[in-house]
């Protein structure tokens, strides 16, 4: 399910997340280097009112079928779990990208 709409914005993506609860403006800007293991390569920042408060995180991953995408990460008091999303080029429009949301399986099913 495509629950946000994004475009390069400089060295990073702009664009936002719709759903039934949310409604955002976000941002998706190169994190700091850090030589950490696993370390996001991404920061989800929210935009509406130039606050640039950090919701989230984001890291680099590629698939035989999907090419390369951003993991993302976005969390927030108010949800339950946090959400877990991808990050991917349109396949119609090479300046647009997707953010694309799939219900996670509970583990004892999968």
């Amino acid at each position: 399910m495509i629950i946000g709409s994004f475009q390069s914005a400089g060295d990073g993506y702009a664009g936002q997340i719709r759903t039934l609860l949310l409604d955002a403006m976000i941002a998706i800007v190169p994190a700091k280097p850090n030589d950490a293991e696993n370390a996001p390569a991404w920061r989800v920042l929210l935009v509406e009112a130039d606050t640039g408060v950090e919701i989230g995180a984001g890291w680099e991953r590629r698939s035989e079928r999907a090419g390369s995408y951003i993991a993302l990460q976005i969390d927030d008091p108010a949800l339950a779990v946090s959400l877990r999303a991808n990050l991917l080029r349109s396949t119609q429009n090479e300046d647009e990208y997707h953010l694309l949301w799939t219900r996670p399986v509970p583990r004892e099913q999968a």
